[in-house]
Order: structure tokens, then sequence, then C-alpha cells
């Protein structure tokens, strides 16, 4: 079954209130982008401490620095941590060497990435095995979802661990679910819900559906 990622991006108080209501149901907890800016790592030691058994993603977004800030990563808490598949080759690699001395795992962003395909090719050279085709927050109103990206990169690569972000809301399941991500992102959708229990609980509910089927 695909793992269901709650994305955080607002302020710490904000994110440990969603979770109150729904990590019971979520399998990785994201400490997003604009939640590392505000609080640190801070952040991502409050909530490994409040919800040991969660597996938590920094959402650093490497494009430099790749084992330096990675070990960052590792070394507060995290089982993830993002670089960028825009970087170079060799933060990819420090990233990757940084997971492997923590028992952690790299999710390559692909936001951005002009050549899906052909960036996928190099990547799984490199030792990359998990990659994110993300839709950036600023183009999602004009993009929508990456799920065409998904299933090209699926019907490329049967066995790759693959993950989907950006702009996820429960009726794109339908289309996303078949083409097997091994985790789905959610952000909004559950944490501005007016219950983000219940929101949570539905999103795993409709994978679960999926993988009954």
């Amino acid at each position: 079954m695909a793992k269901l990622q709650l994305a955080l991006d607002g302020d710490l108080s904000e994110g440990l209130a969603v979770l109150e209501r729904a990590h019971a149901t979520v399998d990785i907890v994201e400490i997003g982008t604009p939640l590392v800016f505000r609080e640190g790592m801070r952040a991502l030691r409050t909530i490994c401490a409040a919800y040991p058994g969660l597996r938590l993603l920094a959402d650093f977004k490497i494009m430099d620095a790749g084992e330096a800030e990675a070990d960052i990563a590792f070394g507060s808490g995290a089982d993830f941590v993002t670089v960028l598949g825009l970087s170079g080759d060799e933060t990819i690699q420090g990233a990757l060497a940084s997971a492997e001395k923590h028992s952690g795992q790299v999710m390559i962003d692909m936001m951005e990435v002009a050549d899906p395909l052909g960036r996928a090719a190099e990547l799984i050279e490199l030792g990359g095995d998990l990659l994110c085709l993300h839709t950036a927050h600023d183009q999602q109103a004009k993009r929508g979802s990456p799920w065409r990206q998904l299933a090209q990169l699926r019907a490329a690569y049967p066995a790759l661990s693959l993950a989907i972000a950006g702009g996820i809301s429960s009726k794109l399941l339908p289309q996303i679910l078949p083409l097997q991500p091994q985790i789905v992102v959610v952000g909004s959708a559950i944490t501005a819900a007016a219950d983000p229990g219940l929101a949570a609980r539905l999103f795993h509910e409709g994978m679960r559906r999926y993988e009954d089927a």
C-alpha cells in the first residue's frame, strides 16, 4: 500500500495541532521547507520526540553541500531528507553518502526538472532510488498535479520507488493510485481542512480501498 506523507508547512504550533488529530493515519510526517525556515531543527526534534513512532522527512531541498546538509537532517531525527534533482551529481552523491551513514533515505525532488525521464536515468546511475514528481507551489494553478509525469516514469522504470507531491487532493487518487506510487504527499488538503484528522483518515481509507480492490 502507498504511504501517506503529511506535509506540514505552517508554524510549529499549527503542525503539532494537526498531528494531534491526524498522526494515527499518516505514515510519514514532512517538516516542510517553510516550517524549517521558521523553526529550524527545533521543529524536527520536537516532532521526533512527540511522535517517536512516526517516520520524519526533512524537506531541505538540498542543492549544495549535500553530505553536510543531509547530516544535519539525519542527526536531528529525520528518516528522509530531500535533495533537488536539479542539483549537481556531486551534491546528490554527498546526500546519498550521508543517508548510508545514518541508515536514512534520500528523496530526490524532481521539481522543475525539464527532462524527468532523462534525469531519472542519471539519478538511478548515481544510486538514487526514490524520486518525487513534484509540481511547485507557485505553478500548481497552471500545471496541476504531476500525475502524467508519474505515469511516464512508472512506465519507464516499473521497479523504481516514486512519490508524488504538489496540489494532491482526494479526487486525484483514482488517477494516481493505479500508477503505484510508493508515497503520496498531501499538504493543505489535510492541514487546511476543518477537521484534519477526518481528512487524513479519508485519504488513508481511499488509498486502502484501492489496494484492497
